[in-house]
């Protein structure tokens, strides 16, 4: 599980777990600043914070901010759902900002915000990608630091694999596989017949 467009660093390219990991770590922190600079401007302009109660508002968000920021990057448990808030309010930010600046080159006629539509749009489908991961029992089990036997509760014989049409992730016994067996998810065969016939054949 590689996100695209990051390729694999000499440090983390045999865990690919912790190569994502690592670039998400800085993602949350880089998201973090921002959703605190827009909710901290939103709520300036609409007159909510000002003076010691914008300064405590500010302090507040910036200890908590690097707190999730720490415990995610040390891989700690409670750390790991708040730094997927963070990971969407960013993404729905970037997008709704994204959105604004459409409407002003529908308005206007201007070109110009289409750049800042282009780059906010990026910006919100990475952090969305980023946010995503999360929910993928691989990379749950790679931030706990768990085995793949703790993690899917694996039987003897039994291993990982990805379903060679929708990628799902399945336990199977290599074994026991035949032509007959099919994916739970997406219904399609596991085994394709060219394979079936090439093993079948050197069984013989």
């Amino acid at each position: 599980m590689v996100l695209a467009g990051s390729a694999p660093t000499p440090a983390h390219g045999a865990d690919p777990i912790a190569h994502i990991h690592h670039g998400t770590t800085f993602i949350v922190l880089v998201d973090a600043a921002i959703v605190i600079y827009l909710l901290y401007t939103a709520l300036l302009a609409l007159g909510w914070v000002s003076g010691s109660l914008g300064s405590m508002f500010v302090g507040i968000s910036v200890f908590s901010g690097l707190l999730i920021y720490t415990g995610y990057r040390n891989r700690r448990q409670w750390a790991y759902w708040p730094a997927v808030v963070v990971l969407i309010l960013a993404s729905l930010m970037f997008g709704f900002l994204a959105f604004l600046n459409l409407l002003q080159t529908l308005a206007t006629g201007m070109l110009s915000p289409l750049l800042f539509v282009f780059l906010l749009g990026w910006a919100g489908l990475g952090s969305g990608r980023r946010a995503i991961f999360h929910w993928h029992p691989a990379y749950r089990a790679g931030y706990a630091r768990l085995t793949s036997e703790q993690a899917f509760e694996l039987q003897d014989g039994e291993m990982l694999a990805a379903c060679p049409n929708c990628l799902a992730v399945l336990a199977i016994q290599p074994t026991m596989l035949g032509k007959s067996d099919r994916c739970p998810h997406c219904t399609a065969s596991l085994v394709n017949d060219q394979l079936f016939n090439r093993y079948s054949d050197e069984e013989e």
